[in-house]
């Protein structure tokens, strides 16, 4: 055991060292800038699919619109915690799950044996943090949680056949395929390529700049006394007297402007409304910071969320199971859920219908003037693509369409119809990105490279189009051994096993390199994502993941 939890702690200390060199060469707002492009991009997540934004949608308080959340696994269990003002509180995550946003984002990003041995350093931490405050954590429960730690920690799930795990393309050869990001990270950090420490700092960078912004309390608190209309001055009077709310969402701070959040964790009764909670239980609640803690008296409790612009964030509470600020109020109105753990702030208020009608109006003058995260627009930049079609060749007077993508910029609003543009003689296009920090190029019937979003500081590409009437997947040979086959074939998972009646065979059709080579066939009856069996002659097998529904698959790697 001893052994075990030194790797571990020489593992954080070398996230922390490596973090502190790769730093050092790219401070400032240029590195949150290029983090920004990452937060938005879906390219930069365990699976390639989900976004930071997608569950931290900025223009809904960078929270979501959703009830629950939903990742490559499906809907998640909370609903997403927005992530405005970082630095107030005691860990993040609705549990303070991570004591830094640097942990969060390796937790997402890392690989995923990193990310485990990183989860099982913070348990130990908390667990002894527990232990040496006299909080008599629960050692059984620990172990159990420490049991089930294993890859993916974040990431795509586990497959449907025991023993036989999906090939997901790491996230750094993803960000490399086709030189996307290479410009920004050169721009940023020079040499030294893409790395997973330089992806953190870069995204850490950008959620330390999202800053709510001042609101009619700020204005008010600050001297101005038509800051705030009559119902909301009214719904101020509750929030701090007769409702008790500012005992938990603070209305003082050292920064001077109303934080409103104690950044402390409380049982308001909202995991127990339908069923009760204890460790070994099968209730299936959610234990809150009580599963981080290891401390019975601290399940069912969540953190105290910041009040800033709670207006453009419904549904509320970490589950989503509140719509609307009325029903915040209501609930709390009714004391509650009863439970032998409440906080002694959650206690039934009597409040009239215009009391509650004054504190919702107090609580939607908490929006900011602006919506915060926005930065100017850079220098106009144009993007520069050469199309390819699948043997190579380049696609002459080839028509695409410009969609804007990712965030928008301070004052300027993203065109409202797409841009048209065709390729050149040489299979080149040109175009000026249309007001936002992405652009996604559409074709009509056909993938163009992956679909995937073109930042806004990515030097010229070279992309493959797909036509949606076939599958292509990009074969390697790790190591470079090995003569690529002029044929290989997918074996579909059949009952568990590969089958011998559903076999596609794919014709090489362009040889990338001396270990590499691009194959493809039509679509066949069989669609959709299906985990197959991919042989490739004296090249050997593997099984993987395939998209048939048609366009270009995740590039698939043989060898060790």
């Amino acid at each position: 055991m001893r052994t075990h939890l030194i790797g571990i702690l020489a593992l954080s200390v070398l996230f922390g060292a490596a973090a502190a060199g790769s730093r050092g060469g790219g401070r400032g707002e240029a590195l949150a800038e290029l983090g920004r492009r990452l937060f938005m991009d879906p390219t930069v997540s365990g699976s390639g699919k989900f976004s930071c934004a997608s569950c931290h949608e900025p223009e809904h308080g960078f929270s979501d619109p959703r009830v629950l959340s939903e990742d490559v696994g499906g809907q998640t269990r909370r609903h997403s915690q927005p992530l405005l003002d970082l630095e107030q509180g005691n860990g993040f995550h609705w549990d303070g799950e991570f004591g830094t946003v640097r942990e969060l984002v390796l937790a997402r990003l890392a690989p995923p044996q990193e990310a485990v041995v990183q989860s099982l350093a913070l348990h130990q931490r908390r667990f002894a943090e527990a232990l040496s405050a006299g909080r008599r954590p629960d050692k059984e429960e620990f172990d159990r949680t420490v049991a089930r730690l294993v890859p993916p920690y974040y990431g795509p799930p586990a497959p449907t056949t025991p023993g036989t795990p999906s090939v997901v393309t790491p996230l750094l050869a993803r960000l490399g395929e086709d030189d996307r990001y290479a410009r920004g990270f050169a721009e940023v950090f020079g040499g030294g390529g893409i790395t997973t420490e330089r992806v953190a700092d870069a995204l850490e960078a950008y959620l330390h700049t999202l800053r709510s912004t001042p609101n009619a309390l700020d204005r008010f608190l600050a001297g101005d006394p038509d800051a705030l209309p009559p119902a909301a001055r009214r719904g101020l009077a509750l929030f701090s007297g007769k409702a008790s709310c500012a005992s938990c969402h603070s209305l003082e701070g050292p920064g001077g402007g109303a934080p409103l959040t104690d950044g402390k964790f409380h049982n308001t009764g909202v995991s127990m409304r339908k069923v009760m909670l204890a460790f070994q239980g099968s209730s299936g609640a959610d234990g809150g910071r009580g599963e981080m803690s290891f401390v019975a008296d601290d399940l069912g409790s969540f953190k105290t969320p910041s009040l800033r612009d709670v207006g453009r964030r419904a549904p509320y509470m970490h589950d989503g199971s509140l719509a609307t600020l009325e029903e915040v109020v209501r609930y709390y109105d009714g004391g509650g859920t009863p439970n032998g753990r409440l906080a002694k702030e959650v206690r039934p208020l009597r409040l009239t219908d215009s009391e509650v009608a004054d504190l919702v109006a107090f609580l939607r003058a908490l929006d900011g003037e602006e919506r915060p995260g926005l930065r100017r627009a850079p220098e106009p930049r144009a993007g520069r693509v050469r199309l390819l079609d699948l043997t190579g060749r380049p696609l002459r007077g080839f028509a695409v369409e410009v969609h804007p993508f990712g965030d928008r910029f301070l004052g300027l609003a993203p065109a409202p119809t797409p841009l048209r543009v065709v390729t050149d003689n040489s299979g080149w296009l040109s175009f000026g990105f249309p007001g936002t920090t992405h652009a996604v190029l559409r074709a009509e019937g056909h993938e163009v490279g992956f679909d995937r979003p073109i930042p806004d500081n990515a030097g010229p590409l070279t992309l493959t189009v797909t036509p949606r009437e076939k599958v292509s997947i990009l074969l390697s040979a790790r190591g470079g051994a090995g003569k690529m086959p002029s044929t290989i074939r997918i074996r579909l998972y059949d009952g568990g096993k590969p089958s011998e009646s559903l076999t596609i065979s794919l014709a090489r059709v362009r040889q990338v390199g001396a270990a590499q080579a691009l194959y493809s066939a039509r679509v066949g009856r069989v669609t959709g994502v299906r985990q197959v069996l991919l042989e490739a002659g004296a090249l050997g097998s593997i099984v993987c993941t395939v998209d048939l529904g048609g366009g270009a698959s995740e590039p698939v790697h043989l060898g060790g």
